[in-house]
């Protein structure tokens, strides 16, 4: 019994330790973590993927692995040479592209609903532009028939509001919305996944009663905003490998000397 008290005893200290660390020295730990990750998984490459190809990506992402999600992508290119020849083909047809991915069905209409709202806010801009006469009557047409299915009028937004028009499509989430606009635009926002969401709290970046809103926030202020990437991509590949949510490697773990409390990490998270 008296061992268990003192696990107990030591519990509480260390948690204490973390709501009592500085800023600073939380900033300096964090800082430290990406350098940590950065030499064990390198800078992440660009991933040289279009605003709506990312929110494709992203949506097919969901409650999968990453080799799942780039099969399913790869089928849909190769099958729809453009969004607009996805969008006219049967639902069904879609679904078995992206079957690899899981969830097929539920994808496959997240994905026609944005792609229709992205094309149906084109058409809007289309109508908008001022010509004349029967060139006027052709674009309208046209306009009608295509729209616009691309997400280039987010380039020079305001992050926020950015943000705030990606979360009005169907499927997008407040991380889905922060990978597009931090891998397309640079835009200063922080995605926060399962693994960066587990992660952050264990390493007690993060409290653990936090909502994931709460965690972005938190994360967007103590990161260097030129680590974003880094730390995401990094993060996500470090709870893949090591710092899995039911049996993390610890002993094995490159941050262990920056982790408060390597020895508890799996019971959290």
């Amino acid at each position: 019994m008296a061992a268990t008290n003192a696990d107990a005893d030591r519990d509480v200290d260390v948690e204490a330790d973390i709501d009592a660390e500085p800023p600073a020295k939380t900033h300096d730990r964090l800082r430290k973590c990406v350098d940590l990750l950065e030499g064990v998984y390198g800078l992440p490459k660009s991933r040289g993927s279009g605003p709506v190809d990312l929110l494709v990506q992203t949506i097919l992402s969901q409650n999968t692995t990453s080799a799942n999600t780039h099969r399913a992508f790869e089928n849909l290119k190769r099958k729809y040479p453009d969004y607009q020849t996805l969008l006219d083909a049967p639902d069904e047809e879609v679904a078995r592209q992206i079957r690899c991915g899981g969830l097929a069905n539920i994808k496959t209409k997240r994905i026609k609903e944005a792609l229709e709202k992205i094309r149906a806010r084109g058409v809007r801009e289309e109508w908008e532009v001022v010509v004349k006469g029967a060139e006027r009557d052709e674009m309208a047409r046209k306009a009608g028939k295509t729209g616009m299915i691309n997400l280039d009028f987010l380039k020079d937004a305001d992050p926020k509001e950015a943000r705030d028009y990606l979360l009005t499509l169907p499927g997008v989430g407040p991380k889905t919305a922060a990978v597009v606009l931090l891998f397309a635009f640079k835009m200063p926002l922080l995605p926060v996944d399962t693994h960066v969401n587990r992660l952050s709290r264990r390493l007690g970046f993060v409290p653990e009663e936090a909502s994931i809103d709460e965690a972005e926030r938190i994360l967007e202020e103590i990161t260097p905003q030129d680590k974003y990437c880094s730390f995401h991509v990094n993060l996500i590949r470090h709870g893949r490998a090591v710092c899995k949510a039911r049996s993390p490697s610890c002993d094995e773990c490159v941050l262990r000397g920056i982790c408060p409390y390597p020895d508890r990490a799996g019971q959290k998270g």
